[in-house]
């Protein structure tokens, strides 16, 4: 199997320098590291990491003279290690592993004369030769910004990003004068080598970051005179932009923007700057001219090899704009829902989440739905009425539905007493109380008849600001009804309260449920019955967290004497970005062989808006099979669901939901509605 010693050269980077290390153990065997004059104590912490990991390896010392002198120098003091190949790094970057789930494999999986790793984040990132073989004739050429002398013949391949990454930092202790230094370097190595091409465009790139934008130009134009590699011609191009945009002179940057774009049509992240300027200033036509031309690379692209990527512009920066100046200039009446999702479906920063949910509201429809028959929805309305419930004080809101083995529809219709302001502010009592009602009504005939209803009976030793148990909802698992709520046991505190529900003494038997590393408020795990008759639970959707309810394993008791139970985590199973939003709604429902969900995503603005996702599970591996665009009930800010059922016979959903906290509502669903929107 083929050992690999760790290379570099350090200076001065013992604040950092452990982060490094601690990194390429599991991969390393020896190290040989180069110090070029730190008056730090990076020596002796590297000298004494490695001591204390039982690495061996060594310390050489040469002062710095310029960057290909010295990575030359401290290669071939490798020569005498007993190693196949060496891995270069420097001090600011971090390798990481974690993708290689064998490391032996991993080594006697090299064969190559030199591999190149992906360096860089996670939305810019390019490639270098950073794993080569244990070879004294190799060195390196330039000043700076050098790059590795192969002997002839060579084989160079490639690791996966997905395999190996650095993640490259950038925070040594070398770099203070850095673009300084650079400058200085390359124009010394122009002397020696006048109209050398990547002394040219480094030099243009060090006057770029140092703010020198009119000799970042001027280098830049002479390196597309010099010609060569495209890759550096377009960024050429590009960066000439960026330079103008930079100066304020947007004529000259859109300018270049586009000649970067004639020249190398298949790298667009110049055409990003300027749709984002176009749709910044409202030219919303503009901006769809260019973003039409960017999603016809895009579509095409299978690439993304290129000098310097910014792959955030491929993956949704591009989508992004467009779900805002889309509004406006929809030439193709594309479905702008997709294009939000698809850019919710990746790794975004919370502000550009934040926006693609507050301008989903322009393009959400409502969940098509046909009407309940009124002579039914006369019944399910009348919940509650029979019972002494002061409705001048308590509103009706979201309800739950179940059907049992006897065919009849089980509702819990919750009574509140607070309500929305029209700021969307709550406006509460002296405490907050819900009262749940439970019907049994029987659906067997075309006319629903309502057998019973009370209001359910439960354990008051946790009342206190919060009265009662909150978003009930009901279950039937083995012909036993079984309940999920919300429950504060203490002031700031929300837990889940879990257990059944006697229809003959109209009273829960439950307890509060504990979980490994437990939040201050747990809200919305839901409830399903998997394809071997277990139940479970669902704790998060990213991942997708699932767990079985049992006994507590320490026997708890809490404050108010009563025994607590436990969701022990079973599962977690990877989602796609777009599920980091989701939140539980419903308990799942088995459709064949899969289960399905109605979530919620909150959108929080001045005030809050809610949309709701279906997402559908296999019901033996638990993977997400598909899901739903987004989509509203009725396009109403606050609107909420705890239950719904498949009435197979009908092919056909009934939901029951809420808007704004104080109303109760149905609707029934047909399946193939739903179908038309799952997200392709």
């Amino acid at each position: 199997m083929p050992k690999i010693c760790l290379n570099m050269i350090v200076k001065n980077e013992s604040k950092i320098i452990t982060r490094l290390l601690n990194s390429v153990l599991p991969i390393i065997d020896y190290y040989c590291i180069c110090d070029t004059g730190s008056t730090d104590d990076t020596v002796d912490t590297i000298t004494e990491f490695f001591k204390q990991h039982n690495i061996d390896g060594k310390i050489t010392y040469e002062l710095f003279k310029d960057f290909a002198y010295n990575r030359t120098y401290s290669l071939k003091q490798c020569a005498d290690l007993d190693a196949d190949y060496i891995l270069l790094l420097d001090a600011d970057m971090v390798l990481d592993t974690s993708n290689i789930h064998n490391i032996n494999e991993f080594k006697s999986s090299l064969c190559a004369d030199a591999y190149h790793i992906f360096q860089g984040t996670d939305q810019f990132f390019y490639k270098n030769i950073r794993i080569l073989k244990n070879d004294p004739s190799i060195s390196y050429w330039g000043v700076t910004h050098e790059y590795i002398n192969l002997p002839d013949g060579s084989t160079v391949d490639s690791i996966e990003k997905s395999v190996l990454f650095i993640h490259d930092i950038g925070d040594g202790g070398s770099k203070i004068d850095k673009f300084e230094r650079d400058i200085r370097l390359l124009k010394n190595g122009l002397e020696e080598n006048p109209n050398n091409a990547r002394y040219t465009f480094y030099l243009a790139n060090s006057y770029r970051d140092i703010g020198q934008y009119e000799n970042a130009i001027e280098t830049y134009k002479k390196r597309i005179e010099i010609g060569g590699w495209i890759e550096e011609i377009w960024h050429s191009y590009f960066s000439i932009g960026n330079c103008y945009r930079n100066m304020n002179d947007m004529q000259n940057a859109i300018f270049y923007w586009m000649e970067a774009y004639d020249k190398f049509p298949e790298r667009v992240e110049n055409l990003y700057e300027i749709i984002k300027y176009y749709r910044e200033k409202g030219n919303n036509k503009l901006a769809n001219i260019f973003y039409e031309l960017a999603d016809d690379q895009i579509k095409k692209k299978t690439n993304y090899d290129h000098l310097f990527l910014q792959k955030d512009v491929y993956d949704y920066k591009i989508d992004f704009e467009y779900t805002i100046f889309g509004y406006y200039e929809n030439r193709f009446n594309t479905d702008i829902r997709n294009v939000c999702m698809k850019v919710l479906n990746n790794n975004i920063p919370n502000h550009t989440s934040d926006n693609i949910l507050s301008n989903y509201k322009f393009y959400s429809r409502t969940l098509g739905s046909n009407k309940i028959n009124s002579y039914n929805l006369d019944i399910l309305n009348s919940i509650g009425n029979t019972l002494n419930i002061d409705r001048s004080v308590f509103n009706t809101s979201t309800p739950s539905i179940c059907i049992n083995n006897k065919k009849e529809m089980i509702v819990c219709r919750r009574f509140v007493n607070y309500r929305i302001g029209e700021h969307g502010e709550y406006i509460n009592q002296n405490t907050i109380k819900t009262i749940n009602v439970i019907a049994i009504i029987d659906i067997n005939n075309d006319k629903w008849n309502k057998k019973k209803e009370f209001e359910l009976k439960y354990d008051t030793v946790y009342d206190d600001y919060y009265v009662g148990i909150e978003d009930i909802r009901l279950f039937m698992y083995d012909d036993i009804l079984y309940f999920s709520g919300n429950r504060s046991v203490k002031p700031q505190n929300m837990c889940i309260e879990f257990g059944k529900i006697n229809l003959l003494s109209q009273q829960t038997v439950s307890t509060i449920v504990k979980c490994e590393n437990q939040t201050q408020i747990e809200k919305n795990w839901v409830l399903f019955k998997d394809s071997t008759n277990q139940l479970k639970m669902i704790y998060n959707w990213y991942p997708l967290t699932i767990g079985s309810h049992g006994d507590h394993p320490d026997s708890l008791v809490d404050e108010k004497n009563r025994p607590n139970t436990f969701l022990t985590i079973t599962h977690e199973i990877d989602t796609p970005p777009f599920f980091k939003n989701l939140r539980g709604s419903t308990n799942g429902i088995n459709i064949g062989n899969e289960i399905w969900f109605i979530c919620h995503v909150v959108s929080y603005e001045s005030r809050r808006h809610y949309y709701h996702v279906i997402v559908v599970l296999d019901d033996t591996s638990y993977e997400v099979k598909r899901y739903t665009k987004m989509f509203t009930f009725e396009k109403e800010k606050v609107e909420y669901t705890l239950g719904f059922y498949y009435l197979d016979e009908k092919q056909r959903f009934i939901i029951g939901y809420s808007t704004m906290d104080n109303t109760t509502k149905y609707m029934l669903v047909s399946k193939q509605n739903i179908d038309e929107m799952f997200y392709q």
